[in-house]
């Protein structure tokens, strides 16, 4: 939070963090470089599904800037304490998945695709646990008159 760590303190931070991960052995072993994309892209994949199914399928490409930027609990996107429990709970089984697809060695072939997987499970998923939002805004912008009307 910045108002407990400032820039300055934040960037130490992350510096030291760095030198002690040691990115640089992750060349050593082709194996590692690999292991380290899979698991990326099983983080990764279920979270732009997410994002996209939620811009796109559920918000239908609707978003309220104003709301964006309003950190308070009557914010449009404050959800639960700042957190959307629904995301949470699509993102957690396909992270999951794509793990388990990263690191059982019977399914090393299919872990090459483990973005992929993740993008549609956490799509998938996601649009079914938020699918009473959609009914939710299409009723509100029904009653709100934002609907065409025919002449």
């Amino acid at each position: 939070a910045p108002q407990k760590i400032s820039f300055r303190t934040g960037g130490m931070i992350a510096a030291v963090g760095s030198i002690l991960l040691t990115p640089w052995n992750l060349f050593n072993s082709p194996e590692l470089i690999h292991y380290t994309l899979d698991v990326l892209g099983a983080f990764i994949g279920p979270l732009f599904g997410i994002l996209i199914a939620d811009f796109y399928l559920i918000k239908r490409g609707r978003v309220s800037v104003d709301d964006l930027f309003d950190d308070t609990p009557k914010g449009k996107y404050w959800y639960r304490n700042g957190f959307n429990p629904k995301a949470i709970a699509a993102l957690l089984p396909s992270v999951g998945l794509g793990l388990i697809i990263s690191f059982i060695p019977a399914l090393h072939e299919v872990a090459n695709f483990s973005w992929f997987i993740g993008v549609f499970l956490g799509a998938t998923l996601y649009r079914w646990l938020a699918r009473d939002e959609r009914e939710a805004q299409a009723t509100a912008a029904f009653h709100s008159g934002a609907v065409a009307q025919k002449e």
